[in-house]
């Protein structure tokens, strides 16, 4: 007699990652030349034009009361100019990932569109933080960072439902001195490394993958991508002392005692960095939000 194998949660989250749409060619290409560094806005218009839905929703994001400033924009090339590119990658990303950023996250305690708030603010103040690193980095390869370095959380909610009570009293006890001990409890693993298997399945840039495994332990990222991977750090901490978390493991992440010696951001500078990421946040968000929605 045959007997049931009884998947360990583990597998389970295996299985759902495999689950998972892979990214639209459009989408794929695009977020491999944002690693480009000679890149040209041509050849960004170039992969969008190739998509009609993008294309749209690209044009109605640049209409729209938060970027348009009195302008109609019907021009694909004007509408990537005016936006910047960043942006472009983001509605590119949320709209053709609604199951990731549209859903709520049950396990976290987190509503629909707190993932989508939480990213967007990360990607704002990651754009911002990089302005204070060492070595250069791209701008809209910071922000793509941004957006997707707590992907795993998607996937990984669905095995955290029903610890609510658990998961709070850990956090307030100062048991765990960060979340991710609490998610490798309860399922085995954390939403980093599930994050990270998301990107390998989306097949994403190296950099972006160190981003998304490491952003909580960014001394662990490897050398090249080591800077990129602080300013994510410092960014997720940023966005949660800003107000947009994602439930229940708000603020239960320690701050990486050797950021300073890959971010040169003194207290005053942060102070004004958080004001220019709400300032951008406020009037940025409705407006691609409503795209993904779409």
């Amino acid at each position: 007699m045959s007997q049931t194998h009884c998947l360990s949660p583990v597998e389970l989250i295996t299985e759902q990652i495999n689950d998972l749409p892979l990214l639209p060619n459009v989408v794929h290409h695009l977020l491999m030349l944002m690693g480009k560094e000679n890149r040209s806005v041509q050849e960004v218009v170039n992969l969008v034009e190739t998509d009609v839905i993008l294309t749209s929703k690209v044009l109605k994001v640049a209409n729209s009361a938060a970027f348009s400033r009195g302008q109609v924009i019907t021009s694909l090339h004007r509408a990537i100019v005016h936006l910047g590119e960043k942006m472009v990658v983001g509605i590119a990303l949320g709209s053709c990932s609604p199951r990731i950023f549209s859903q709520p996250l049950e396990g976290y305690e987190s509503a629909v569109g707190e993932l989508w708030d939480h990213s967007l603010r990360t990607a704002i103040a990651t754009r911002e933080i990089i302005r204070y690193i060492l070595h250069p980095v791209s701008a809209d390869l910071a922000f793509t960072a941004g957006l997707l370095h707590d992907v795993g959380k998607a996937v990984l909610s669905e095995f955290l439902k029903g610890n609510g009570e658990y998961m709070a009293s850990c956090c307030d006890s100062g048991e765990v001195e960060n979340f991710l001990t609490i998610e490798r409890r309860l399922s085995g693993t954390d939403h980093a490394e599930v994050g990270c298997a998301i990107a390998r399945h989306w097949n994403l840039p190296e950099p972006l993958c160190s981003v998304i495994r490491d952003h909580h332990h960014p001394a662990l990222a490897p050398q090249m991508d080591r800077e990129l991977v602080y300013a994510v750090h410092v960014a997720d901490l940023a966005a949660m002392l800003g107000g947009t978390g994602t439930g229940i493991d708000t603020l239960a992440y320690k701050l990486d005692s050797s950021f300073d010696q890959h971010l040169k951001l003194e207290q005053k500078e942060l102070d004004q960095l958080l004001l220019a990421v709400e300032e951008e946040y406020g009037s940025k968000k409705a407006s691609i939000f409503a795209c993904i929605e779409e």
